[in-house]
């Protein structure tokens, strides 16, 4: 019966538990966060990152075939002039551990699947839907690993001296996102929010992911708590920052147009209170604003006053919102409106 092909190392991780205490299978059911259930019941309505890429290879630990996703197969051409073994150039995105045993980065991989990969990412290669391309897929770090599985090891041993390190905690859940694995995914970012509460990033991918499964009341949750710890979030540039939160505000609207307003559009009093926040970045409904749900860019207003200081960083030709300038929308009362559909 195949596995869940999940790192005992982990688990080991995230339940603080000691290795011999620890399967070499471990099963889903060990996953903590209570996301993690409704997220396999409904990973059929979530939008792969990256689309399923299923090859046969072999696991040379246990010498059993199967199938496994393999994701975007990237060829680094930098790695060596004249390697030895193709393969070795070679990183997969797919999240995969070998069904049987358990074991990870140990593959023959099958002679026409590294020809078709070196063809097909070329320019001229390119026919239908793309599934390998040439270039490098780093780490935060700019450290290199061949599999995903390597990287996630890579990620792990680092959390080993350092459990508390929130970021790398999210940098670990995007791994398993792009991975195609969101019950790992969802489970390492809730641990990184259990860390910090301001782990920015984290609400974010939790808030899209759960809107995907149409987990509305969460999804606005995190959105909203997404706003609330933008502005002492300091691991992303400002400008990058400013789209997620528009994206994020974006999504938030549409769910409290869907919802007649059951799901908040921005934060509560209580939210913001729990937050330790002294309050609202501004009194939106002193102002007019204009807003509109199939264009994100109309949020940057809104996502730069949640930014607080850290809005300083965007360059002034780029910025939307001056706090200065605020008194002269002052007058009017706020409209949020859905964008008119030219004829």
């Amino acid at each position: 019966m195949p596995n869940s092909q999940i790192n005992p190392l982990l688990i080991q991780i995230l339940l603080n538990q000691e290795t011999s205490n620890m399967s070499d299978c471990p099963t889903t059911n060990l996953l903590p966060g209570k996301y993690v259930k409704t997220i396999l019941q409904n990973k059929k309505s979530l939008n792969p990152i990256i689309e399923e890429n299923n090859q046969m290879l072999i696991c040379k630990s246990c010498g059993r075939k199967g199938k496994y996703d393999v994701g975007m197969l990237v060829v680094n051409v930098d790695k060596e002039k004249n390697p030895d073994n193709i393969s070795d150039t070679i990183q997969m995105t797919g999240y995969f551990r070998c069904k049987h045993c358990n074991d990870a980065g140990n593959w023959e991989l099958p002679t026409n699947l590294l020809m078709f990969t070196m063809f097909s990412a070329l320019p001229l290669g390119n026919s239908g839907q793309k599934q390998s391309t040439i270039g490098k897929n780093l780490l935060f770090d700019g450290s290199w690993h061949r599999y995903t599985t390597d990287a996630e090891e890579y990620l792990l041993n680092l959390l080993k001296e350092n459990p508390q390190d929130s970021y790398v905690w999210n940098r670990l859940g995007n791994l398993y996102h792009k991975g195609n694995r969101p019950e790992l995914a969802v489970s390492v970012f809730e641990h990184s929010i259990l860390i910090d509460p301001g782990q920015t990033e984290s609400h974010f991918t939790l808030g899209d992911m759960l809107a995907q499964i149409s987990d509305l009341p969460n999804a606005g949750y995190h959105f909203r708590q997404m706003l609330l710890s933008a502005e002492a979030y300091k691991r992303m540039p400002a400008v990058k920052l400013r789209e997620i939160l528009a994206n994020g505000l974006l999504l938030l609207f549409l769910m409290h147009d869907h919802t007649n307003g059951e799901v908040p559009f921005l934060p509560t009093l209580d939210e913001i209170k729990a937050s330790g926040r002294k309050g609202a970045p501004v009194n939106l409904a002193e102002m007019e604003l204009e807003i509109f749900p199939d264009d994100v860019d109309s949020f940057f207003p809104i996502a730069e006053m949640y930014m607080g200081v850290r809005a300083k960083e965007i360059p002034i030709r780029e910025k939307t919102f001056n706090m200065m300038n605020s008194s002269k929308i002052s007058l009017k009362q706020k409209k949020v409106k859905k964008k008119k559909k030219r004829k």
